[in-house]
């Protein structure tokens, strides 16, 4: 079977620092993760693996659409963009949860750094679950909005029987992130799908 990943699809995997298990706060483990960002999915993750976790995906994260700022897409390179993009910080949270490893993607197939020029159609909802259906994904998966932009477009324009959560996005120009606030919201959305 040949799977059509898009551009936008990737895995939240990323390249943990060294002494990642051995840190105890949220905040030093967002610095360390910093500090060890390589941009790119990594390259001791077999991607072609990757195909058979489909049918197991048990989370999605869904950004708005993919930033123009990065090189150019990679299979799985969506999400794994230059250390400016801010991607370690969503990688900080997942880590050693329920949700690193998880499915991603965004809900508007367009690269553009500013989200304000990004317009989300009136199919952008079903254009997306129609995709997670192509890939196998099943639909008791959670589905967590990065951002109330995606949250919006979302909630009430899929079918009340998906699980929709939210967390803040990630990104730099976003100032009031709080990685212990979001981490205790990933917990807890991990908590409530259990």
């Amino acid at each position: 079977m040949s799977i059509n990943y898009r551009d936008l699809d990737s895995w939240a995997y990323w390249q943990a620092p060294a002494n990642a298990d051995e840190i105890s706060s949220i905040e030093a483990l967002q610095q360390a993760f910093h500090q060890a960002y390589v941009p790119g999915f990594p390259a001791g993750i077999d991607t072609a693996a990757m195909d058979a976790k489909l049918p197991e995906v048990k989370y999605v994260f869904i950004g708005l659409n993919s930033g123009n700022a990065g090189p150019i897409p990679e299979l799985f390179g969506n999400f794994h963009g230059k250390a400016n993009s801010g991607d370690y910080r969503l990688a900080t949270i997942t880590y050693g949860t329920a949700a690193w490893g998880a499915f991603m993607t965004d809900l508007v197939p367009i690269r553009e750094s500013k989200s304000s020029a990004v317009t989300i159609e009136e199919a952008s909802a079903q254009n997306l679950l129609s995709h997670l259906a192509k890939l196998g994904i099943p639909e008791s998966a959670t589905l967590i909005a990065l951002g109330k932009a995606v949250y919006t477009a979302l909630d009430g324009h899929i079918p009340t029987t998906r699980h929709l959560e939210q967390l803040m996005h990630y990104s730099l120009v976003n100032g009031h992130w709080n990685a212990a606030a979001e981490s205790a919201k990933i917990q807890a959305i991990i908590a409530k799908s259990n």
